[in-house]
């Protein structure tokens, strides 16, 4: 799962800084660019992510 998101949020310009997966969550600390809004990035990284690890 770390690859996934290390791929994606590069593909995004973002920074993954931190992350811990558990069973049934994950825990990111993000360096977001100012030109995206924090709700649209999450957003697009939990519908990207889940679609391939489906």
């Amino acid at each position: 799962m770390g690859a996934i998101f290390l791929d994606l949020s590069r593909q995004k310009s973002i920074e993954l800084v931190e992350g811990c997966a558990i069973r049934d969550h994950i825990h990111m600390l993000l360096m977001i660019p100012p030109k995206f809004s924090v709700s649209n990035t999450i957003g697009s990284l939990k519908g990207k992510s889940a679609i391939q690890i489906f």
